[in-house]
């Protein structure tokens, strides 16, 4: 007979490599999981692998994950400090984040918005900068002539996939000793706390647990400190976050104008280096053709490049190695391709300097300064740190930068008549060497032509040496030796060093203009312009004071969260053990206004667990209550083939604890006999009555308290529980709004994944249709989803046959 439950057993599935933890998304039926390997992989819930991504550098594992509050996003922290933001449809990194030292904690909170009322911007209104800006083009990932990839455009629309946030979310993370960081959607830095010292002054080893309460009232977090004895204490400490409650509304705009214009500086960033990788191309391909003639110059000891050309448009007799070069290396056809080829890549630089770089640059304006409207109201966005001083600054830093590339635009228009007045020049003289009648469209050439031939011949030719440089295999191997040939009248903008041939601004009507008048010399009005910096010298500019005007609220705001109480819970004794790992997490209930912090104290699988509550509004200050947990008998199941009562266990060890919803946590406990048969059980909060809460003195601290110890065994129904037959469970998963659980058998190369409320099958499976449809119009995500009828289990006989071989092995 069946046993009386819930929860139904889905399917079974192997994993290929060992599982470190898992985490399931509260939007779609997806579970991620981190392996030793630090892979992050992304599952179905018929564990269809949706994609796998490896770790950022070599011998980092994963540490962390969390999933932004709508699902689309799953956030992985590294051993190495770095947090990447992955898609679900394709595991593009949408956004990454380097902090100082290992990640130790992740949790993605989002402000809660009551389900009957509907969230509404007011009193301000949604950005419409749509209305006024073009629309950015896509961009090639490689816009090089000589590339062997082919281009693949990519969507530069939303690239944050911020548009359709409503509610605030945050993603706490923490990292290094005692250091928490706050970023809004995962991407805009909201607050930056160093965690004080504690009274005893024991260094705090590390942040364990963090969240945020949902109103936005307050921080909870739990840390780690040791002693030079190498006992650790662990602490509960809260901070008063009331500025970002009462300021949630002006953070989101804020998070989201930062979300836009660190896109647009990514872009102009893409831009910029492709700029420089078309001008690469132009070098290498007058490199491959040129070297060669200058070794033999060399050789011969007759001159120089420059010299040559410039004796043969003078005096119209080339040299022996100038005319042996041009008819049996260069030819005419070879000068023809050359020049299609530079004329091409020429041709890539202004586009993206007119298509791209312009646009881009006045969009980060239009940005810039709708923020510094916004922090000249002191009341609503000055006082989160947002200052006009800093954003002055910045947008000035834009302007230069606008000016820069109008100025480049001008100096790749006279380089390339240059470019082409010399090629059709030189295709006119080979063609007469070659004894062939040149077209007569090209041979008559003005006094105009003369002196773009002879300005080409001295920008660029002059320094064409072989003086202190390598040969062009060891250029073709080494791509960050310099080539000899020198486009320098653009190269030179492309480079982070001053100009060497700034241009010359001086008869611009504008310029003297400004000269001339006073009060136009300094105002702060007129962007300024720096003849003598390249472009990519006032980028880094750009992006230097665009984080320093953008990164300044995550310090205003971090210094006024004020510690609230800091409550020490247990003390441990690392001589005897130095891998423990105290199991904890917390969540807020809104129902009850409370903020609830679960955790085990001992090495797992230990007797209890504590869990503590305290208001989420800072205002009842260090006030709390909490009671100690244990699973003793399940007595009340009578069902089935359920053992005799003489024979039923009556302690259980916790394995796991994991939260459900926030009116129910949900244990893995493991029956405390020799078989140590895993039990899945959901304990709701509701069976805890508050009377059965202590309420704790901050100053004696928790472990001193003498909490009342509840077993909750006795009080769960037979469907709160599901013994879980022919395995050894190492830790498991959990998800409240997608109602299913997966269970780690220890070897960590198994799961069993089960559905937790099979009363409700038939509503779940009309909801699951419903997110499959919603899915579908994202992307490809749920196109493949195999139908329920596939995700069944196999052989059940096959199936205990397998089991009872892997823990035949294994050994605890």
């Amino acid at each position: 007979m069946p046993e009386e439950t819930t929860f139904r057993l889905m399917d079974e599935k192997h994993v290929s490599v060992e599982v470190e933890f898992m985490l399931w998304s509260s939007k779609f039926d997806l579970i991620a999981l981190a392996n030793v390997q630090g892979e992050v992989v992304l599952h179905r819930l018929s564990w269809q692998k949706v994609w796998s991504v490896p770790p950022p550098a070599e011998d980092v594992k994963v540490k962390s994950l969390a999933w932004r509050p709508d699902g689309k996003v799953v956030a992985a922290g590294y051993s190495n400090g770095k947090i990447n933001l992955y898609h679900i449809e394709n595991a593009d990194i949408l956004h990454s984040i380097s902090l100082e030292g290992e990640i130790t904690c992740m949790e993605w909170v989002c402000q809660f918005c009551p389900e009957e009322s509907e969230w509404k911007p007011e009193p301000y209104t949604e950005d419409n900068f749509k209305n006024y800006l073009p629309k950015l083009q896509p961009l090639n990932k490689s816009y090089g002539t000589l590339s062997k990839v082919s281009p693949v455009e990519e969507s530069v629309e939303d690239s944050k996939q911020l548009c359709e946030q409503k509610e605030l979310n945050l993603l706490i993370i923490g990292c290094g000793s005692n250091t928490l960081h706050l970023y809004a959607y995962g991407v805009f830095p909201v607050s930056i706390l160093t965690v004080p010292a504690v009274s005893n002054g024991h260094q705090i080893r590390k942040i364990v647990s963090g969240t945020e309460s949902q109103d936005l009232q307050s921080l909870s977090l739990v840390i780690e400190t040791e002693s030079s004895d190498q006992l650790k204490q662990f602490y509960l400490m809260s901070f008063d976050t009331k500025l970002m409650a009462s300021r949630h509304k002006e953070l989101r705009l804020m998070a989201l104008k930062f979300g836009q214009v660190l896109t647009l500086t990514e872009y102009l960033q893409t831009t910029v280096q492709q700029m420089s990788e078309a001008w690469e191309d132009i070098l290498m391909e007058m490199d491959s053709k040129l070297l060669k003639f200058a070794e033999d110059k060399r050789a011969a000891g007759t001159g120089t490049v420059s010299n040559d050309f410039l004796e043969l448009l003078l005096f119209g007799t080339p040299s022996p190695e100038l005319q042996t070069f041009l008819l049996n290396d260069l030819t005419g056809k070879g000068l023809q391709k050359l020049g299609h080829s530079i004329e091409t890549s020429y041709s890539n630089i202004q586009k993206l300097v007119v298509k791209h770089l312009q646009v881009v640059s006045q969009a980060i304006l239009y940005h810039l300064a709708e923020l510094k409207g916004m922090s000249l109201w002191y009341e609503k966005f000055g006082v989160l740190g947002l200052t006009t001083q800093t954003l002055h600054t910045a947008i000035m830093s834009v302007g230069s930068f606008v000016l820069k590339s109008s100025e480049l635009q001008q100096v790749i228009d006279d380089s390339i008549k240059n470019f082409k007045a010399f090629f059709r020049w030189l295709y006119v003289v080979i063609q007469r060497m070659s004894n062939e009648k040149p077209p007569a469209d090209l041979i008559k050439m003005t006094q105009h032509d003369i002196n773009f031939v002879a300005e080409f011949l001295r920008d660029n030719f002059n320094h064409f040496t072989l003086d202190d440089e390598d040969s062009i295999s060891e250029l073709m191997v080494d791509k960050d030796k310099k080539s000899r040939f020198k486009l320098e009248k653009v190269g030179q903008y492309l480079k982070k060093e001053d100009l060497h041939y700034p241009a010359n601004v001086s008869g611009n009507p504008w310029v003297q203009f400004q000269r001339g008048c006073f009060l136009l010399k300094a105002h702060d009005v007129l962007y300024p312009t720096q003849n003598t910096k390249s472009l990519v010298q006032l980028q880094e500019e750009l992006d230097n004071a665009v984080s320093a005007s953008l990164y300044q609220p995550s310090s205003v705001i971090g210094q006024s969260m004020r510690c609230q109480s800091c409550v020490k819970l247990y003390d441990f004794d690392s001589t005897s053990t130095t891998d423990f790992q105290p199991k904890v997490f917390q969540f807020t209930n809104n129902e009850k206004k409370m903020v609830y912090s679960v955790y085990t104290q001992d090495v797992l699988p230990c007797e209890k667990c504590v869990l503590i509550r305290r208001p989420s509004s800072p205002s009842n200050g260090d006030y709390l209550e909490a009671v100690s947990l244990q699973v003793g008998s399940l007595s009340r199941r009578e069902v089935g083939n359920s053992p005799a009562s003489s024979d039923r266990c009556t302690r259980h060890k916790i394995l796991d604890m994991a939260f459900y919803d926030e009116k129910t946590i949900s244990m893995l406990i493991i029956e405390d006999h020799k078989d140590e048969v895993p039990v899945l059980v959901q304990v709701p909060l509701d069976t805890i009555a508050d009377d059965m809460y202590t309420v704790c003195n901050p100053e004696m601290g928790v472990e001193q308290t003498n909490l009342r110890l509840v077993d909750v065994g006795e009080s769960l129904e037979p469907v709160s529980f599901r013994r879980l037959e022919n395995m050894r469970a190492h830790s498991f998963a959990v998800s409240g709004t997608r109602k299913t659980a997966t269970v780690l058998f220890s070897s960590r190369r198994r799961v069993r994944i089960f559905l937790m409320d099979a009363e409700e099958e038939d509503e779940d499976a009309e909801g699951c249709e419903e997110e499959e449809d919603a899915g579908d119009q994202s992307g490809e995500l749920n196109s493949s989803e195999a139908p329920e009828g596939e995700m069944q289990i196999d052989n059940s006989t096959e199936m205990e046959e397998d089991e009872d071989k892997e823990n035949s092995s294994i050994t605890d």
